[in-house]
């Protein structure tokens, strides 16, 4: 079947700076019946009325409102009005790239999801071809060594972009409004165990903004390994339906958790306080691979002074220091 009828929802929150690029994007090319929806998520500032402005300037697009309740519940209202045979997610910060429309034009697939390539201003282009030949691929099992890197390593899989995903086959899924963050990640999984049937699209037609203010790259938080615990049953589910045995898969999402959040405690500024730190930090070095890869990059960290506490922290167990640390540079940056 090809692919027609596109529903792009974009939610918006403290948007009014970026979602005319973003909406500019979707619409450069675009055929007459793609419909955008534009949910504005209880936003404090003009993204509301900036939403209904760009509404009423093209009949494609429409403006829709609710109280705020996450990126997630925005998604969610944008999938409860959606009327497309297909489904896009575009995050009001990013934007989509030309050529995207003509190269669905060649498109004719019966796999339920479309995947396709980004690149983030912070590393580069990354897209699914570049781990396995463009074409459909019948389940999971059939991407064979290609699957671990687009779940772990590029994220292609985990987002809720770059792809697009059949509607009918959506059913009743909707993101969990009740997760902060994975639940884009829950979101695909509990799609693929719907239908596991994937067409890898070649080229690059999503750009991630992940380096300006708000991303999670930029953003300390403390939930990514509490996350991780709430999303790997449905993986490790997901995985033994495709005949695969999920173990290795788990463990790398585990040890990606902790990398990821060692990296946020470390690299980000925010108001967590000491004791939440340490904690994180205490359970990080509990995981015996994920202590050991941070001692193997801090050794080859090119900051040797700065790295001294860290180094101490880590090969010592001693959470606490990396905690206090982190803290005093905070205040002192």
């Amino acid at each position: 079947m090809s692919i027609r009828n596109v529903s792009i929802v974009i939610p918006c929150y403290k948007a009014a700076a970026t979602l005319r690029r973003a909406v500019a994007s979707a619409l450069t090319d675009a055929p007459s019946d793609i419909e955008i929806l534009l949910v504005d998520d209880g936003s404090p500032d003009d993204t509301g009325t900036l939403c209904d402005e760009l509404a009423a300037a093209d009949p494609r697009i429409t403006a829709l409102h609710r109280e705020n309740g996450g990126a997630g519940a925005a998604r969610n209202t944008g999938l409860d009005a959606a009327s497309g045979e297909w489904v896009l997610f575009l995050d009001a910060d990013d934007a989509l790239l030309p050529g995207l429309w003509s190269a669905l034009d060649g498109v004719i697939t019966d796999a339920d999801m479309i995947l396709f390539g980004l690149t983030r201003v912070s590393t580069g282009d990354i897209q699914p071809t570049d781990f396995l030949p463009a074409g459909e691929y019948a389940d999971l099992a059939a991407l064979g060594g290609a699957l671990s890197p687009l779940l772990f390593d590029t994220g292609l899989l985990a987002a809720p972009y770059p792809k697009l995903f059949r509607r009918r086959t959506l059913g009743g899924l909707r993101f969990d409004d009740r997760l902060q963050i994975n639940e884009d990640v829950l979101f695909n999984i509990q799609f693929l165990q719907i239908s596991s049937a994937i067409y890898c699209l070649h080229g690059v037609y999503y750009k991630q903004y992940d380096t300006e203010s708000g991303s999670l790259s930029r953003r300390l938080r403390g939930d990514l390994l509490d996350a991780e615990r709430i999303t790997r049953p449905a993986l490790a589910a997901l995985l033994r339906k495709s005949g695969l045995d999920p173990a290795p898969y788990e463990h790398t999402s585990r040890l990606r958790a902790c990398l990821n959040q060692y990296g946020l405690l470390t690299g980000c500024r925010g108001d967590l306080p000491y004791a939440r730190r340490r904690a994180l930090f205490a359970e990080i070095l509990a995981d015996n691979d994920a202590r050991a890869a941070l001692q193997e990059r801090l050794r080859n960290d090119p900051n040797k002074t700065l790295a001294v506490p860290y180094r101490i922290g880590v090969a010592w167990n001693w959470p606490g220091l990396l905690a206090a640390y982190t803290l005093i540079k905070q205040r002192l940056l």
